[in-house]
């Protein structure tokens, strides 16, 4: 599924992930894209932190959110 992922400089990237993708490998792929490594990410959903271990699927995330 297609999701958008906002950088604090506002700039959306659209990422295609997995249901069971964890959080961590997101965050590889944002770093793939753009360069900024995980360990400088935090995303955020619904106003929470997302914890590394959980995945796309528990968060409940579906395509074209961000």
């Amino acid at each position: 599924m297609l999701i958008k992922v906002k950088t604090l400089t506002g700039k959306e990237i659209e990422l295609d992930i997995e249901p069971s993708d964890k959080v961590s490998r997101i965050k590889e792929r944002v770093e793939e894209k753009e360069g900024i490594p995980p360990a400088q990410q935090r995303l955020i959903f619904g106003g929470k932190q997302m914890s590394d271990e959980n995945t796309a699927e528990f968060y409940k995330l579906e395509g074209g959110v961000s």
